[in-house]
C-alpha cells in the first residue's frame, strides 16, 4: 500500500497547505490557486487527486450512504436526507465545485498541458482521475456534460452527454491512461500525492475498467465477460493497492472524520446495517456503541474506528472490490465466485486489521455463493471506501433488501421508493436551461424515483 511521498516537491506541499477542511468552499476560485499557461503539472495533480478523494467520500458519500442505509440522520439536514427530501439545492457544491470547477477542470487542465509538454506519464495518471470522477457524476445523475464541459468561455452551456456514450468515454480515457503510462517518459508521474509506480496506476486503470464493465449487467449482456477481461491486469494484492492518505489534522484529514468533528450528532450507523453487522468481526471497526441502543460511526480520538479517522486512507479502487467484481462476473458467466468471494473478504478483513483466526472463522460461515450473496457481502466491505458504489450496486442489482423509508414519500420521490437519482443543482437549470432541459427530456424525468439508462428498475 503507498501513501504519501516524503519527497514530494515543496510546490505541492505549498499548495495542499491552501485546502481547508471545508468539502468544496471556494478553492476552486480562489484567486491564489495556481493559474496561467506556465504553471507546472506538479501544481496542479495534487489539486486534482485531493479533491478527487473528498468527492468520493464527502457529500455524494453520505447521500449514498443515507440512501444505502449504512448511515442515518438523526438531527438537521441529515435527518431530511434520510426521508429522502434531497433536492437541487443540495447537489449544487459538488456538482460545481467538487467537479465542474474542481477535480474535472483540473483532469482536464493537466491532459492539455500535458500534452503540450509531451509528460505522457502525468497524462495517463490525470486519464484516471477524469474517468473517476466522471463516473461519479455519471452514476448520480445519468447524463451530464463532458464533450463540452471544459471550454472556459468558448461555451458555458454545454450539452449533456448520454450516459451510455459516456460509459463508452469512461473506458477510453482508461484505454488511453494506460497507454500513456506504458509510454516512456524521462520526468515519469509528476506531482502524484500517492506515489504510485507506473505498473499500479495501470492495475488500478485496469480494475476500474472492471468497475465500470460490470456496472452495465442490467443493459449490456456481455458486461460480466468483459469485466472478467480485465481482471488478470488489475489490482491483485492489498500491498498493490494505491491509497491516498489524508492529513491527520481538522484542516485536511478524511471527509468522514471531519463531518464527524464538524457536525456531531446529525448522523449515525443505520439501524440496518447495524443489524447485518453484528457478529461480523468488523463491526468494531465500523462502529462505537451509544446510548439509546444506537451506533456512532465516528468518535474524536478513537482509533478503533478505521474508516473515520482523520488519517484513514481513501482507495482509488481497493483490491477487495476487484475480486468482489470478479466473483460476481464469474457467477454472471456460468463460473463458480466462490473462491474470489473469499478471497475479497479476507483481502478487506486483512485490510482493516482483523486477525487470520477471525477471518476463516468468518469466512467458514459464508452462505452458498450466488450474486445476492456477494453484494450482500459487498455491501459490508464496502463501508467506508466508496459508499457511491454500495448506491451503484443496490440500483443495479436490488440487492441487499432494503425497505424504503416509510416518511420517503415527497415532492422529488412521489413514490416514495428508495432514490435511483439525485436532481440536477439549481445552478444548472439557472444558468444552462435549454440544455439542462433537453437532457431531462432525454431521460424521462427529473425525479429522485426516476431511472437513469445504466440503472434500470429491477
Amino acid at each position: 500500500m503507498k501513501h504519501i511521498k516524503n519527497n514530494i516537491t515543496k510546490i505541492a506541499i505549498i499548495f495542499i497547505a491552501l485546502l481547508t477542511s471545508c468539502e468544496y468552499e471556494d478553492v476552486n476560485k480562489d484567486p491564489s490557486r495556481p493559474g496561467g499557461d506556465n504553471v507546472p503539472l506538479v501544481a496542479i495533480v495534487p489539486a486534482m487527486q485531493t479533491q478527487t478523494h473528498r468527492n468520493i467520500g464527502a457529500v455524494l458519500g453520505r447521500y449514498s450512504g443515507i440512501i444505502t442505509q449504512q448511515w442515518q440522520g438523526v438531527d438537521a439536514q441529515q435527518l431530511q436526507y434520510t426521508s429522502y427530501v434531497i433536492g437541487e439545492n443540495d447537489t449544487d457544491n459538488p456538482w460545481d465545485f467538487g467537479l465542474y470547477t474542481g477535480s474535472m477542470r483540473d483532469a482536464a487542465d493537466i491532459i492539455e498541458r500535458a500534452t503540450a509538454t509531451e509528460a505522457p506519464n502525468t497524462r495517463g495518471l490525470a486519464k484516471i482521475y477524469m474517468a473517476i470522477n466522471l463516473g461519479i457524476a455519471t452514476n448520480v445523475w445519468g447524463d451530464v456534460p463532458y464533450s463540452e464541459a471544459f471550454k472556459g468561455e468558448e461555451n458555458l452551456t454545454p450539452k449533456y452527454d448520454d450516459q451510455e456514450e459516456l460509459y463508452g468515454v469512461l473506458q477510453t480515457l482508461l484505454s488511453e491512461a494506460i497507454d500513456d503510462l506504458n509510454a516512456e517518459d524521462p520526468a515519469g508521474i509528476q506531482g502524484d500525492l500517492i506515489g504510485g509506480s507506473n505498473a499500479q496506476w495501470i492495475s488500478a486503470a485496469h480494475s476500474l475498467k472492471a468497475r465500470f464493465y460490470i456496472q452495465q449487467t442490467s443493459v449490456n449482456s456481455n458486461a460480466a465477460q468483459l469485466a472478467l477481461d480485465e481482471l488478470d491486469m488489475a489490482v491483485s494484492s492489498n500491498s498493490e493497492q494505491l491509497d491516498f492518505k489524508w492529513e491527520n489534522t481538522q484542516n485536511g484529514g478524511h471527509p468522514l472524520a471531519l463531518f464527524g468533528f464538524q457536525r456531531p450528532n446529525t448522523m449515525i450507523i443505520g439501524d440496518y446495517f447495524a443489524d447485518l453487522m453484528m457478529g461480523d468481526p468488523r463491526m468494531d471497526l465500523y462502529m462505537v456503541a451509544a446510548d439509546g441502543g444506537n451506533f456512532l460511526y465516528f468518535q474524536a480520538n478513537n482509533p478503533n474506528l478505521f474508516w473515520s479517522k482523520l488519517d484513514s486512507p481513501s482507495p482509488v479502487i481497493s483490491y477487495s472490490e476487484t475480486k468482489f467484481i470478479e466473483a460476481e462476473a464469474l457467477e454472471r458467466t456460468g463460473g463458480d465466485g466462490t473462491m474470489a468471494l473469499k478471497e475479497a473478504v479476507k483481502a478487506n478483513m486483512s485490510y482493516l486489521g482483523v486477525s487470520a483466526s477471525e477471518i476463516d472463522a468468518y469466512l467458514a460461515t459464508l452462505p452458498e455463493t450466488n450474486v445476492q450473496t456477494i453484494i450482500v457481502e459487498k455491501y459490508k466491505a464496502m463501508y467506508g471506501q466508496s459508499p457511491l458504489q454500495v448506491w451503484n450496486d443496490f440500483r443495479r442489482t436490488g440487492f441487499p433488501n432494503l425497505t424504503p423509508n416509510p416518511d420517503g414519500e415527497n415532492g422529488n420521490d412521489p413514490s416514495g421508493i428508495i432514490p435511483r437519482r439525485l436532481l440536477y443543482p439549481i445552478s444548472e437549470r439557472l444558468s444552462n436551461p435549454e440544455e439542462y432541459q433537453a437532457a431531462i427530456d432525454a431521460q424521462g424525468g427529473h425525479l429522485l424515483d426516476d431511472d437513469i439508462w445504466v440503472f434500470p428498475s429491477n
